[in-house]
């Protein structure tokens, strides 16, 4: 029964980001490239599951500058977002702030 709540946690999992429009290529980018397993997580369905991402693109490196959410998906987040190398051209000077949504239906 826990490995098919697992499944069904996966397959209705959806990951959003927002406050992306200022560099759609970059939100682009990172959306293809985070591949989030989050069935090892306890995700809530009375609260919302959010982490927000404070970060710069430093020499195609992700700069985290801050991170608030449930520590067990914040921290899955900032070690997926530390780990890429992006491509798309990113201003090194600007802070970019993203929200990352986790939903669970069913």
């Amino acid at each position: 029964m826990k490995k098919f709540v697992a499944i069904i946690v996966l397959s209705l999992l959806s990951v959003s980001a927002s406050f992306a429009g200022e560099n759609p290529k970059l939100f682009k980018e990172i959306s293809r490239k985070l591949k989030v397993d989050a069935s090892q997580i306890n995700l809530s369905k009375v609260h919302k599951n959010y982490v927000v991402v404070k970060f710069k693109i430093v020499k195609g490196e992700v700069e985290i500058l801050g991170a608030v959410g449930s520590q067990e998906l914040r921290q899955l987040i900032v070690e997926k977002l530390e780990s890429m190398d992006i491509n798309a051209d990113a201003d090194a000077s600007k802070v970019y702030r993203y929200k990352f949504n986790f939903h669970v239906e069913g």
